[in-house]
């Protein structure tokens, strides 16, 4: 009876196991926690297979104005998280960490965090940067820089660091705009700190420092996180290095670039390669790393991104050269097609589908081939600046522009 029950609940505790590794793969691919996304690859995880495009549109399910700012929209569960603005008058206001019901759109709850950031360029104000989400915490960084940890629940602060204040941290022109990783115990993101504090691990839970590396400004792009050669590798693209560290701050490989000035999120390209652009530079850089080695692999003027980061897929390099949509073989550099007309926009891709987003608020759905420009189906989804990539969760597609917000599904 005893040996008998022991293996009905050893039998049972097993089907458990795989009943939670199954719900945590699938909450795991149908969230948008980080600045693109999942893998930080511009990819979701889910399929669009079965969708017949010649009778399906997208279907607008609401639309919302929610303040300055630029920051994605990130999605856990039935929230949503992004960063928004008040402004009271031309030298004042605040920004805010929001908390928004997924199926409405409605606010829950929205917490200040800094000061506002008044772009003086006139571009647009308010955060530049992507909330990091885990489990019961958000992690923020203001325009000022203040870097903050928030309760999930409420947004209330748990922690606080002025960058500026405490490193020494030197504000970009347009501000702090990269988006932090949460790797384990650490909260990992480029201060442009003194003393060494170029990059920095901090450990999640206090705010404390576990590691730190290098001298350097803080620069606009945000770091990739990626395993090369059966290594997890944390890399930083800082003025005209670029730079890989191990979970534990040990650097295990630099290379010269031969330009700077990258506001674009490095890329991996398959298992090995990363793809930096700019487009104030001569063009773009395929690096190849091999035993903790990089090398160039690849340079050429046929992709000139700016501050929004291309995508690859199967072979093939997608994004905005300049001010036009394009694809580049990763190869060789080739120039397969280009699209004019979508201004400085962005992309990610779900399946074989490119979610494209004109700077004016176009939505445009196109496939990711290289045999020709082929677009499936758009949709006037926002109106006015936008300048950030949208999110998929759920068989829809978030979208924002400067000052508002929508939900539109596709699937």
């Amino acid at each position: 009876m005893n040996k008998n029950f022991k293996r009905l609940s050893i039998l049972w505790l097993f089907c458990i196991g795989f009943s939670f590794m199954g719900f945590a793969q699938e909450d795991s691919d149908y969230n948008w926690t980080q600045f693109r996304g999942p893998e930080r690859s511009g990819k979701s995880m889910e399929s669009l297979k079965g969708v017949d495009w010649s009778t399906s549109n997208p279907e607008l399910v609401w639309k919302h104005e929610l303040g300055s700012g630029f920051a994605e929209l990130t999605i856990i569960r039935d929230k949503m998280y992004t960063m928004c603005s008040e402004t009271i008058d031309s030298t004042t206001g605040s920004e805010f960490l929001a908390a928004y019901d997924l199926e409405t759109g409605e606010e829950l709850w929205r917490q200040r965090v800094d000061s506002i950031y008044f772009d003086p360029d006139g571009w647009g104000d308010g955060s530049r940067t992507t909330p990091s989400i885990d489990n019961d915490q958000i992690f923020t960084l203001s325009g000022h820089g203040k870097l903050s940890a928030h309760q999930i629940k409420d947004g209330k602060i748990n922690w606080q660091i002025d960058l500026k204040a405490k490193y020494g941290s030197t504000e970009p022109r347009w501000g702090f705009s990269t988006s932090p990783i949460i790797l384990e115990d650490l909260l990992i993101l480029e201060v442009g700190g003194k003393d060494a504090k170029a990059f920095v691990a901090f450990d999640k839970e206090n705010g404390d420092i576990v590691w730190n590396y290098g001298t350097g400004n803080a620069s606009f792009n945000s770091p990739l996180l990626a395993t090369i050669d059966n290594q997890l590798q944390i890399i930083f693209a800082n003025g005209k290095t670029l730079y890989s560290f191990n979970p534990k701050g040990d650097t295990l490989w630099t290379f010269a670039m031969p330009f700077g000035g990258i506001t674009a999120m490095p890329l991996l390209i398959e298992n090995n390669k990363i793809f930096l652009s700019g487009i104030r530079n001569p063009g773009f850089l395929i690096v190849e790393i091999n035993d903790h080695k990089a090398t160039e692999f690849i340079r050429g003027t046929s992709m000139k991104t700016d501050f929004n980061t291309a995508l690859y897929h199967d072979g093939f390099i997608y994004g905005f050269h300049v001010a036009s949509l394009r694809c580049i073989s990763a190869e060789t550099g080739e120039v397969k097609w280009t699209k004019r007309g979508f201004g400085k926009g962005s992309l990610m891709i779900v399946d074989d589908k490119l979610m494209v987003l004109s700077d004016k608020g176009k939505l445009i759905i196109v496939e990711a081939k290289p045999d020709a420009y082929q677009e499936v189906i758009s949709v006037q989804a926002l109106e006015g600046k936008s300048w950030t990539a949208p999110s998929f969760v759920n068989g829809k597609v978030y979208v924002r522009n400067l000052t508002h917000m929508a939900c539109y599904k596709v699937k």
